[in-house]
């Protein structure tokens, strides 16, 4: 056997996975050699010097062919291998040195997956003990009974908090660094590409946002102190002027420049977060919901730190960060509509020191502004003479037909921030306060901030409120008499006015209770539903720092109304005058067709549909007076109308009076139709109303009455609706709309509040001028919900379609 010179015969650890078939090499015994291992240079070739074979179909190969062979074997004799009989044991030093190398050559790809398996573990442990620390903060937060935002200023916690969010920063640096760098990344992405590609975006992610954690962790340890002290003692029900400021002038400098500090790092978590999926990981449920509660908050929280110079001047008076602010509070009742969304039956203060909220004490306007009952007074004594006498203000005295003109009945302007006005003068009058702004909301708002707290417990009435009973539970201790009595057992009240009112009250005590002690997490889901009921008009603010009001019509928020020249416009406002809860069973329903001429010019065809189907008890007289006000751009002209009240042109009443008996179809022409028998009967008394005291008979109908219009730089068609209960009405309005624009045509239809009327449009493009896209004419039809849409007629070449935005 040839002896094999001295050489290192390995270069190199990667798998030998193709053997060389002996049968293809022609070779005796007495020329057994060892074969030129993989990756053997020319020069290892011409030292080793080896024997020739005389018929080595290799001596011809190449060097490139050489290298080919993938393996280190031992030839033992042809006859032997062929006979399948075992070759003789007789293996030198060298050779065991040889074979132990082949073994560690084969297995070294066993070692590199498992080595790849347990760094893969590795780095999912890592993922998962960042996470764990953020839990930890969780519970931390969310173990104590206390709750509300108290906790969050317990030094204590804090400190223990920033260490979590210290090492889960720690740990998360720790995974970018990997995923950016380490080579053995390369591997899994190829086994695990959407979870390695999921875990790198995360990691990057939860460094940033560990990051902006440690600077307002740190930040809120400084401030802590001042704080603190102010949650140690909360002010009365009644005292509103001892309680102390969460937030000086200096810490509110502190937190701003926080803010900026941290917002680059919001930028980028959320670059980060666009297309992630969470499904590939391997993670817990909980640990999921976690990391997927965060995400949907980065664009907003993008949005916020980039604006966040612009509104912290005007965060800063809201707050009342340097000096206290007050707000009158007054929540609005649907089932009684009125221009801003409901009546005005209850207010309060709110009262804001350095953003510490002083308590909410809502009180009944009946208790002030109506003639009622009260305990030890005669009959139909006014309780608060202050309104006795007073007349609406002008312009809207022309129209407003009830006396003793008060706060219940400031919000009759279609624009906010007029009825706000309105509202404030009215309760420095009556109440010798001044207040910094005004804040209204429906029903609807407390449904909404019902679904982020969940359902609410009033022990004394063993009554459980959700977002799905809220209203109905208010109307049976509003306006049913069985409820009302409750109340006055429940709360010792003897005026049913005053009682009706208290349950109410019970609730939004508990609500604001409620909501002071949510975890931060849901606080931001909070204002995220305060932001979109701005919009829905389900919340309406007004304050009279110029800066902040500005900032709010922005952002398309001030409820107010618009006076455009620039496009066509409407608007129609309804506001329910009949001394009752009846709206809850008046449904609205909107159908105005327009017609364009080659000016540019709009001819509107308008029909509003009033439903009113009383299903249950109405609270007040049964017969539905509704003023109706039309609200379009100014030298529109009118061309025609009908289904509104001639004032005392009598028409019919039922079969006791001196009139008509009124048919199911009142009028002949179908705009009033009613279910048998019809009943009108008592109907609340207006000014110089001639049947004040008695049955009110149905006048005649026609065009509105009022063509003066209340708001300057909009024309107005206006005048009275009167329904009488289990009947449909239908309002005709025609007008022309002349030329606003030498661009493509627009119209900006504006929401009523608490009105979710469903409406039918369509726009007739004027002859010659372009084809619809699909039929006759431009269509869109849906329910309208509280926001304005705009609508545009896009025209590309001799085509044309409805934009709705």
């Amino acid at each position: 056997m040839l002896e094999t010179p001295r050489r290192k015969l390995f270069r190199s650890p990667f798998p030998l996975t193709r053997l060389t078939k002996i049968q293809d090499l022609s070779i005796s015994k007495e020329q057994t050699q060892i074969v030129p291992v993989v990756g053997s240079s020319i020069a290892d070739a011409e030292t080793h010097k080896t024997p020739s074979l005389p018929s080595d179909p290799l001596r011809n190969s190449s060097i490139a062919d050489m290298e080919t062979l993938e393996v280190l074997t031992f030839l033992p004799p042809p006859s032997t291998i062929l006979n399948h009989e075992p070759a003789p044991v007789q293996v030198s030093k060298r050779k065991k040195t040889l074979l132990i190398a082949l073994a560690i050559a084969v297995l070294v790809p066993s070692f590199i997956v498992i080595f790849e398996i347990i760094n893969a573990i590795s780095i999912y442990k890592q993922v998962q003990d960042g996470i764990a620390h953020i839990q930890t903060i969780e519970t931390l937060f969310h173990s104590s009974s206390s709750g509300g935002l108290t906790q969050y200023f317990d030094t204590h916690k804090l400190r223990q908090a920033q260490e979590e969010i210290d090492d889960a920063h720690a740990d998360f640096v720790s995974l970018s660094d990997k995923f950016d760098h380490s080579a053995t990344i390369g591997l899994l992405s190829n086994l695990w590409p959407t979870q390695v590609s999921t875990i790198r975006a995360l990691g990057h992610i939860a460094s940033d946002g560990t990051a902006a954690a440690q600077i307002l962790f740190k930040t809120v340890i400084d401030i802590a102190p001042t704080i603190a002290p102010a949650f140690q003692k909360s002010p009365s029900q009644t005292d509103t002027t001892s309680f102390k400021p969460y937030i000086t002038p200096a810490s509110f400098q502190e937190i701003n420049q926080a803010l900026d500090t941290i917002a680059p790092l919001v930028r980028n978590m959320n670059n980060y977060s666009r297309g992630l999926s969470l499904n590939p990981l391997p993670i817990s449920d909980k640990q999921r919901q976690l990391v997927a509660s965060v995400l949907p908050l980065l664009p907003t929280l993008v949005t916020d730190l980039s604006q966040e110079h612009a509104f912290s001047d005007v965060l800063g008076w809201f707050l009342g960060i340097d000096g206290q602010r007050s707000f009158l509070v007054e929540p609005m009742d649907s089932a009684e509509l009125r221009a801003t969304g409901g009546f005005t039956g209850q207010f309060g203060e709110l009262v804001l020191n350095g953003a510490h909220v002083g308590p909410l004490h809502l009180e009944n306007i009946g208790k002030y502004e109506e003639n009622h009952t009260a305990e030890g007074s005669p009959l139909d004594k006014t309780v608060y003479p202050k309104v006795v006498g007073q007349s609406a203000p002008a312009p809207y005295s022309e129209w407003w037909p009830i006396a003793n003109f008060g706060l219940r009945d400031a919000n009759i302007s279609a624009d906010f921030p007029t009825s706000a006005k309105i509202a404030m003068e009215r309760y420095a009058y009556e109440f010798g306060n001044q207040v910094d702004g005004v804040i209204m909301f429906t029903p609807a708002l407390i449904e909404q901030v019902l679904h982020v707290t969940g359902p609410i417990t009033i022990p004394a009435y063993k009554e459980t409120i959700s977002e799905q009973n809220l209203e109905d539970r208010l109307h049976y201790y509003q306006l049913n008499n069985t409820g009302i009595r409750q109340e006055e057992i429940i709360e010792h009240v003897d005026d049913p006015q005053v009682a009706r009112k208290l349950f109410t009250q019970r609730v939004t005590s508990t609500l604001i209770s409620t909501v002071t002690h949510l975890p931060i997490s849901k606080l931001l889901s909070m204002a995220n539903e305060m932001l979109h009921s701005m919009k829905s008009k389900d919340l309406q603010i007004y304050v009279t720092n110029p800066q902040l009001e500005s900032l709010i019509a922005k952002y398309g928020s001030a409820a107010s109304l618009d006076r455009s020249t620039s496009h066509d416009g409407l608007f129609i406002v309804q506001s329910n005058l009949s001394a009752s809860k009846a709206s809850q069973y008046v449904t609205t329903a909107i159908q105005d067709t327009i017609t364009l001429d080659a000016q540019g010019g709009a001819t509107h065809h308008l029909q509003m549909t009033l439903d009113y189907q009383q299903k249950g008890d109405v609270f007040g007289f049964d017969t539905y007076y509704d003023y109706v006000r039309v609200y379009v751009p100014v030298n529109s002209q009118l061309l025609a109308g009908n289904g509104f009240d001639q004032y005392h042109k009598p028409y019919c009443g039922d079969a006791k009076s001196i009139y008509l008996l009124c048919q199911p179809d009142v009028y002949g022409d179908g705009s009033l139709l009613c279910s048998t028998p019809i009943e009108l009967g008592y109907a609340t008394s207006y000014l110089n109303d001639p049947y004040a005291g008695t049955d009110h008979p149905l006048d005649r109908i026609g065009p509105p009455q009022n063509l003066q219009s209340d708001e300057a730089g909009r024309a107005m068609f206006g005048g009275l609706v009167v329904i009488p209960k289990n009947c449909v009405t239908k309002v005709t309005l025609s007008w022309y709309v002349p030329p606003m624009s030498q661009h493509s045509y627009s119209l900006l239809l504006q929401a009523q509040a608490s009105v979710y009327a469903p409406l039918d449009l369509t726009i007739q493009p004027a002859p010659k001028t372009c084809v619809p896209a699909h039929g006759n004419s431009l269509h869109f039809s849906d329910v309208m919900n509280g926001e304005d849409m705009t609508f545009i007629v896009e025209q590309q070449a001799s085509k044309c379609s409805l934009i709705a935005k």
